[in-house]
């Protein structure tokens, strides 16, 4: 296939999703239509209309109107205690998407600002101000009725949270590799885990709908404050803590590199993220508990596996982005994979060590 017969296909592409969109939901005259880049598994279009902006939808990862339909109602409930978040646009039969042979189509209201998808353009203050919103977020969700089957099934996402270790080895049999190294470094690694999943200090972690991937590249902001938050395919129910962890290693990794380069100045950095976290949890009355603190070199090393090692071999087999060459997707996802195996090991040091408390309260 040419370079030139993929445009055309992803013209036409676009052009199918704007007319299902524009004969499903009464969003005004359309002006101008962009696909989006971000995400791994869903098509996503930003829509100019006359009514506005939105995003349109392709859903891979939710399967079901019943399942769109549970998350419609989750986002709905954030928007109702004041969260901004991307809730769903309702079509003209009143159903929250748009069923077209077999394919599920919704549209969500835009969230004004900007998304930068790189950390490093995040200043300090929005930093600051992500983390605080990040605990509003647990704050909230934390009282959303407990609907298991919120979550989307994750056959299709093996970068979900799972606190099941045999999971976390299937998984792992799954993805494309070969690798003896690779795959003897993460089944050490879920062996820790494990030992810590059956734990009693981690039954003590705070749970709540954890959103699973809150990075920046998720959160949108006005000037330096945050007006909005999206992307919920990895929502599921988990300990609060591995939302902070996630955000934090994002961030940190953007001044300091792989924790495994230079631990103390990664550790500085996570340092400060997790302290904007817990004075506004504080301030909220839900302060993090000693298991919360304890808990997180365990939960690096989750994380490490999920948007590390399995990220960058489940890159290996998707579907490459618009504007995307296979070399700069090999590229990618041996660098993710390399940086990944160095913080397993690197996380495993700590935990050994004497000082194995590298967080100690603030």
């Amino acid at each position: 296939m040419t370079r030139a017969h993929s445009l055309t296909e992803l013209a036409q592409r676009k052009r199918y999703v704007v007319e299902v969109a524009s004969r499903r939901y009464d969003l005004g005259s359309w002006r101008r239509t962009e696909r989006l880049t971000g995400g791994v598994l869903n098509e996503v279009y930003l829509a100019e209309t006359s009514r506005g902006n939105f995003v349109i939808r392709v859903n891979r990862v939710r399967r079901s109107m019943a399942e769109i339909q549970r998350l419609s109602s989750f986002l709905s409930y954030l928007g109702s205690r004041g969260l901004p978040v991307d809730e769903l646009v309702p079509a003209a039969d009143g159903r929250v998407a748009a069923e077209i042979d077999g394919e599920l189509f919704s549209v969500h209201h835009c969230i004004r600002g900007s998304v930068y998808p790189s950390p490093r353009d995040v200043t300090g203050a929005r930093i600051t101000n992500m983390m605080k919103f990040l605990a509003r977020y647990h704050s909230a969700s934390g009282r959303y009725r407990d609907d298991r089957k919120l979550a989307a099934r994750d056959d299709t996402l093996p970068v979900m949270y799972t606190e099941d270790p045999d999971r976390l080895r299937e998984r792992l049999k799954n993805l494309p590799t070969t690798d003896r190294a690779v795959e003897s470094a993460v089944n050490h690694a879920i062996d820790r885990v494990g030992s810590f999943f059956a734990s009693g200090s981690y039954r003590k972690l705070k749970r709540t709908w954890i959103h699973g991937d809150f990075r920046c590249c998720n959160v949108a902001f006005d000037s330096d404050g945050v007006s909005g938050l999206f992307d919920w395919d990895l929502l599921c129910n988990g300990p609060r803590l591995f939302d902070v962890v996630v955000a934090s290693n994002d961030l940190a990794r953007t001044i300091a590199g792989p924790l495994s380069r230079d631990p103390e100045t990664w550790r500085e950095e996570f340092a400060q993220h997790l302290a904007a976290y817990r004075k506004e949890t504080r301030r909220l009355g839900k302060d993090m508990n000693e298991s919360e603190v304890g808990s997180i070199p365990c939960l690096l090393l989750v994380d490490a596996i999920l948007s590390g090692v399995f990220f960058a071999l489940h890159l290996r087999r998707l579907p490459l982005k618009p504007g995307e060459t296979a070399s700069q997707r090999r590229q990618r996802s041996d660098r993710i994979l390399s940086d990944s195996l160095n913080d397993l090991a690197a996380i495993d040091s700590l935990m050994a060590s004497v000082d194995s408390n590298i967080f100690p309260d603030p």
